[in-house]
């Protein structure tokens, strides 16, 4: 492949800074992509290949501007339709596309949920227990849905008046149905609880700020403590002015109760958990990892030849060192995880793990997004094209098929966050008891798999736990 005229790069981007648009005063993401003049869609097509070229970090495997590309952005109906396809270039020794990631944002989405904290949505997900029976498996602390009195473990029994919701049923528009009624404006839910009582639930999308740790307690194993938390995102410490948040403060305040407590071991739950803020990551990995850890090498970073020869972008990516914060002094981590755990979630997992023992527990592997990105605005668009790769302290960088498990353990629908007794946390205390995980024949590994059929519905359960967005997201 021919390299790209620079001079010609660099006309375009000094073009492409001068009519920027500012930053969105909007944080609710809306329902209808906006409509954009003809011409400037045009423009935007084009600033797409560019501002990808430059920040990409398979830079080498992309088409060259004069020969490929130049004049032909026109064949593509719109901005993200030319993106999708500089996606397609980028190969695995297998032939596996590498970027499953890259995307435009329209509406600043990600800038509100995760820089802000700002989501617009019912806050609920679903998921399947077994191949007819539908269960809330998240409610989002503040969201809609949560002062609607809706908790994780009630059945789903109709969706806007459809109450054939078996995956055989659905199956035939390919789960359309569900995935566009999650979708919409509004929803009606007819749900049952767990002590039986049905309940007719309407709900708008609403904003609403999201809380991030959404249970937390003490396992006491005789004379050992064990903490455990469940965090659904990695919301960023930081605000845009550079102040942090509430994240930081919970985060803190959480870590010092478990100090005080004696924990010396820690269940972290990631189990929905895409991702978010790498600086979350940094600041988690150095609350938790053991303090002979400290000064010594968290990750690296990967970037493109272009990138690399900026000071300024070498230096926001150069490598980054454990900074012990607090005194919480761990022997062991078990991380919770399913296919939807990706991205900052895998990074804070990948730089414990030649520092301390960590286990995995949960379904097969995580997602397996070991890239991220940064906004670049374009039009009032944001631009995430995957700009760098992070390896751990021994090399380890390239889990693109996900990292698996430990443990085999499907996630109980039926029982909350936090109680001792569902399946991936009873496994973990199991463990955390005897050293040991539990042997397939055992009467814990009868009992979680006999109330829980997550292998017949793995794969729709996979769209369902990946239909949010996996994000390693950089912001100045």
């Amino acid at each position: 492949m021919k390299t790209i005229n620079l001079k010609f790069l660099v006309a375009l981007l000094a073009m492409g800074t001068a009519i920027m648009a500012c930053k969105r005063d909007t944080v609710v993401p809306q329902i209808e992509r906006p409509d954009r003049p003809e011409t400037e869609e045009d423009l935007l097509k084009d600033s797409v290949y560019i501002y990808t070229y430059k920040f990409y970090l398979w830079q080498q495997d992309l088409p060259n501007w004069f020969s490929d590309v130049r004049g032909n952005t026109e064949r593509y109906n719109s901005a993200d339709a030319v993106l999708e396809t500089l996606k397609g270039y980028a190969r695995s020794e297998n032939g596996d596309r590498l970027d499953r990631f890259s995307f435009l944002d329209r509406w600043g989405t990600v800038n509100a949920e995760i820089q802000l904290g700002l989501a617009g949505s019912f806050g609920i997900d679903v998921r399947y227990q077994n191949e007819t029976d539908l269960y809330i498996k998240d409610v989002e602390i503040g969201s809609p849905a949560y002062a609607a009195g809706v908790r994780r473990g009630w059945q789903v029994l109709s969706i806007n008046g459809n109450s054939n919701l078996s995956q055989t049923s659905l199956e035939r528009d390919n789960f359309a149905y569900i995935f566009d009624a999650l979708d919409r404006p509004t929803i009606s839910l007819r749900l049952r609880k767990p002590n039986g009582e049905e309940v007719s639930v309407n709900l708008n999308r609403e904003s609403y700020q999201v809380q991030p740790i959404t249970a937390h307690r003490v396992f006491s194993l005789g004379s050992k403590n064990v903490g455990y938390f469940a965090f659904s995102t990695f919301i960023s410490m930081f605000s845009e002015r550079g102040s942090p948040t509430y994240v930081k403060t919970q985060l803190d305040q959480l870590m010092a109760q478990f100090e005080e407590a004696g924990v010396k071991e820690m269940i972290v739950d990631l189990r929905y958990n895409g991702g978010g803020a790498v600086i979350t990551a940094e600041y988690l990995s150095n609350l938790l990892v053991p303090a002979a850890a400290n000064n010594k090498l968290m990750f690296t970073s990967k970037i493109n030849e272009t990138l690399s020869e900026s000071e300024e972008w070498a230096t926001l990516f150069a490598p980054v060192y454990f900074n012990k914060v607090n005194s919480l002094n761990l022997n062991r981590i078990y991380f919770l995880v399913t296919e939807g755990t990706a991205s900052a979630s895998e990074l804070l997992i990948n730089n414990l793990r030649p520092h301390m023992d960590v286990k995995l527990i949960g379904e097969y592997r995580t997602y397996g997004k070991p890239v991220g990105f940064f906004a670049w605005d374009i039009l009032g668009v944001d631009l995430y094209a995957v700009s760098f790769q992070t390896f751990n302290s021994t090399g380890y960088g390239d889990y693109f098929s996900g990292m698996e498990v430990d443990k085999i353990v499907f996630d109980d629908l039926k029982r909350d966050f936090g109680d001792a007794e569902e399946g991936m946390i009873a496994e973990a205390l199991y463990h955390a008891r005897t050293g040991r995980f539990s042997p397939d024949d055992s009467a814990l590994q009868m009992r979680i798999q006999g109330k829980i059929a997550g292998r017949t519905s793995n794969g729709l359960n996979r769209e369902l736990d990946q239909r949010s967005s996996k994000g390693m997201y950089v912001f100045d």
